[in-house]
């Protein structure tokens, strides 16, 4: 076990690192032919053969959001009467090709619109879709001076509420996963009136606090924190890209049967990777829309997050804390704050939102509707899993459809699971 945890982590660092702070390199073609390799979200939901609608939003400090939607389901037309909204909300490095890259009784947006649901797909600053802002430009450093941090504080009401302007509605249902579900518990549980306009938050590979993810993580955490630390301190600018992602799937780096062997163990100990759950032939697929952009201070909270196991606000150090926070320590978040009714669910093999730091979190909870632990499933499956559609969004659908807001109703439907 040591000897694979220190060449996984070795390539870690001879690889993965240095491709993160360079400047993205040109790169053969992948030898996978699939449209959907070079689909935006656009082309993907039109494909499928739904309608969508593009909508931006400018946030309080002046990033400009693209969110899709998809007003109604599958060949059938706008109805006039307003209908339930679903927000869905991705997570950290990716976009809102999350919710639409499978069929369409495979991929959650499809199936909620086909239900009749007004569909919203969230993206975030710094992502693909979510890359201009009112003065400054991505080449600037100043564009990429945040983490998750600054996610909830402007771009989730600023989404949120254009959704419900849009549709008419004054509550939506909240889904988000990892990332997404971070800045729901911190941006809820600060900001009452945001959280009284949603009706129910459904928590996919819930992360609030991030102290019990896998050995290789807490060891690169560890072990990179501070380089990446003095180098964000020069370069405040995104760090993940698609182009890094295209480079790491060319048969260059994992093409080989030695090289090959050490990529799976990667993915296998950051994300629990279980290929008996995800249909292989769309990996390339799922990698080539991963990768969507972030900036190396929201990588740096993160790792902030590993080292202190708390949820708490970004750490400047004493002193830049007291100027900042009029406090020497980063403050922390109280999820116990948050009044929205909840859901979580969580996988048994997740290596980023483990078991642990969610059953931690369950008990802090306040308004706790429903909770259960998914045997088998990791990081991914929550998005990818075949299984996905039976275990999981039927049980979402169900929940929405009840409208459950009374520990009553969640009694006679037996929905509380403490597995």
């Amino acid at each position: 076990m040591a000897v694979r945890i220190m060449t996984i982590f070795i390539l870690l660092i001879s690889v993965l690192f240095p491709l993160l702070i360079c400047a993205p390199l040109e790169t053969q073609e992948n030898d996978v032919e699939d449209s959907d390799l070079y689909r935006t979200a656009n082309e993907l939901i039109m494909d499928r053969g739904y309608p969508v609608e593009n909508h931006f939003v400018t946030t309080q400090d002046g990033f400009i959001l693209n969110m899709q939607r998809i007003p109604h389901g599958w060949n059938k037309t706008q109805s006039p009467s307003p209908k339930p909204v679903v927000f869905l909300q991705h997570g950290l490095t990716m976009d809102s090709t999350n919710w639409i890259l499978n069929g369409r009784s495979e991929s959650l947006a499809y199936i909620l619109a086909d239900r009749g649901f007004d569909v919203w797909l969230g993206n975030i600053r710094g992502n693909r879709y979510s890359q201009k802002h009112i003065k400054l430009d991505p080449s600037d450093e100043e564009f990429w001076d945040w983490s998750w941090q600054e996610m909830a504080k402007y771009d989730l009401p600023a989404m949120i509420n254009r959704a419900l302007n849009v549709s008419g509605q004054a509550q939506l249902f909240y889904v988000g996963h990892s990332q997404g579900t971070l800045i729901g518990f911190t941006g809820f549980s600060s900001n009452p009136q945001l959280a009284s306009k949603v009706k129910m938050f459904f928590a996919l590979a819930p992360v609030y606090t991030v102290g019990y993810v896998s050995e290789i993580i807490r060891t690169a955490a560890y072990a990179l924190y501070p380089v990446l630390h003095v180098y964000q301190s020069y370069h405040s600018g995104k760090m993940l890209t698609n182009s890094l992602i295209h480079m790491l799937t060319e048969k260059s780096v994992c093409g080989g049967e030695f090289s090959e062997k050490i990529c799976y163990d990667v993915g296998e100990e950051l994300f629990g990777f279980d290929s008996a759950n995800i249909n292989m032939s769309r990996v390339p697929v799922i990698l080539s829309h991963w990768g969507s952009g972030t900036s190396f201070k929201n990588f740096i909270h993160f790792g902030q997050m590993v080292l202190s196991k708390k949820c708490a606000q970004y750490d400047y150090g004493f002193f830049s804390n007291y100027r900042t926070y009029g406090q020497l320590e980063a403050p922390e978040y109280h999820v116990e704050d948050m009044k929205t009714p909840t859901a979580l669910f969580s996988g048994s093999n997740d290596k980023l939102a483990s078991p642990t730091d969610v059953r931690l979190l369950k008990d802090r909870i306040t308004n706790l509707k429903y909770f259960k632990e998914i045997q088998g499933w990791n990081h991914a499956d929550f998005l990818f899993g075949n299984n996905a559609p039976e275990l999981l969004y039927s049980k979402l659908i169900n929940m929405m459809e009840t409208d459950l807001t009374l520990g009553t109703e969640l009694a006679e439907f037996e929905l509380f699971d403490e597995n």
